[in-house]
């Protein structure tokens, strides 16, 4: 698939072009130009901000005037679900729940009737009512007590595809500039779930990636620490002494605030982190291609956590779910969970296959006045990539889909 190039903005395929920011790129970097460390993001309708920096050493090497850590507050607990919900986190973080597909025929059968109300375009509910695959979302959050706001740290689209017998993952750009509504205009991706919280993210995820998902997973922070100690721990290769250097510096705000007292990981090469560990090299953005080898990193280690816990006995799986589960919530019902979980274990693949949105060859990074953004190159054609990734099919962007790509490449 070729980069379109770019057009005038014409005549509207459909409805009204949503309103965009008025500020135009005062730098576009050429390809992926990751490594430049985007400022905090200014006149956004929250108090949120981009996860600080750790505590530096005595050193204090790298330090800027804004790596302080936010103010405290106090975080908003939701209904978190009391049955099996890690099993559904293990089998994909929900993907699970498409299984029944596979004796029960088609589990979007009942889409219809949320189209509206999830902002799912009509393109993408045809597609999905006619294909045996389901996506769900899964977010991430910081839920420690003294993080200012709520913007979901990582998001992803877990896929059960019954059709070609595979587990998907797309880790999605959370600094990715996208339109949310006519009350926020055009903001980063994670900004959505900070405004409104997962039903709101689950609309803008709909809206700008034409897609179909009415239902989500949302894991606390201290979710990944118990995972990796539940599973023994995972083997990362710690790249070069910069990456161990910040990994063991987003070690100590981990250790402070999930209670934990992991040593330092002593070396570069491959080493088996703990829990805490492993959640400080998911945090790690300063290294690299900045926010694009981040999620890189967390899939990394999901993965392996998955593919650790898809072997422990019945037992050992149970055991791992009593530690998870305070840590999770889903618009998943305990009987959905319980009815389908079960059914994935019967893949014959279980391997992770991956994908990141915008994807590779169809991204750039760029400012908009003084905040940095990720920026689609174009939405439409990562939205066809998407659809070739997961559906394995082309795919027809909707009209409101092709105006949101329309606007975003206006601007940049």
């Amino acid at each position: 698939m070729e980069k379109r190039n770019k057009s005038v903005i014409g005549n509207r395929r459909s409805g009204e072009r949503p309103s965009s920011p008025s500020k135009k790129a005062s730098s576009r970097p050429s390809g992926r130009s990751g490594n430049s460390r985007p400022s905090q993001s200014q006149g956004s309708r929250s108090n949120s901000s981009r996860p600080s920096r750790p505590p530096q050493r005595i050193d204090e090497r790298r330090r800027s005037s804004n790596d302080t850590l936010p103010k405290k507050r106090r975080k908003k607990r939701g209904f978190f679900k009391k049955a099996l919900i890690l099993l559904l986190v293990l089998l994909i973080g929900a993907g699970a729940y498409a299984a029944a597909v596979i004796k029960f025929g088609n589990l979007n059968k009942d889409l219809t009737g949320k189209v509206s109300q999830y902002n799912i375009s009509s393109n993408a509910a045809n597609m999905a009512l006619n294909h045996r695959i389901v996506n769900v979302a899964i977010f991430g959050v910081d839920g420690r007590d003294d993080v200012d706001g709520s913007r979901s740290d990582s998001m992803m689209i877990a896929s059960a595809d019954f059709e070609h017998n595979k587990l998907k993952i797309t880790s999605l750009m959370r600094d990715t500039y996208v339109y949310i509504n006519k009350d926020y205009g055009y903001d980063k991706l994670n900004a959505a779930y900070s405004f409104g919280g997962p039903e709101l993210a689950l609309k803008t995820i709909n809206q700008n990636f034409d897609t179909a998902i009415t239902d989500y997973v949302t894991i606390d922070f201290t979710a990944m620490v118990a995972m990796v100690n539940a599973v023994g721990g995972v083997t990362i290769d710690i790249e070069n002494e910069d990456e161990l250097y910040w990994v063991n510096q987003y070690l100590m705000d981990v250790n402070n605030h999930v209670n934990t007292n992991s040593a330092d990981v002593p070396g570069t090469g491959p080493q088996v982190l703990d829990g805490s560990q492993a959640l400080a090299y998911c945090r790690v953005r300063y290294v690299g291609n900045g926010d694009f080898d981040r999620t890189l990193r967390q899939r990394k280690v999901f993965e392996q956590v998955l593919d650790k816990a898809m072997d422990l006995n019945p037992l050992a799986q149970y055991n791992l779910l009593t530690q998870v589960m305070p840590y999770v919530e889903t618009s998943l019902s305990q009987t959905e969970i319980l009815k389908y979980a079960g059914n994935v274990m019967f893949m014959k693949d279980h391997a992770i296959h991956q994908e990141q949105i915008p994807a590779e060859g169809y991204v750039d990074t760029g400012m908009l006045g003084d905040v940095s953004y990720v920026f689609p190159v174009t939405l439409a054609d990562n939205i066809k990539e998407w659809y070739q990734f997961v559906y394995e099919t082309d795919y027809t962007p909707s009209g409101t889909a092709q105006d949101i790509s329309d606007e975003i490449e206006s601007v940049w």
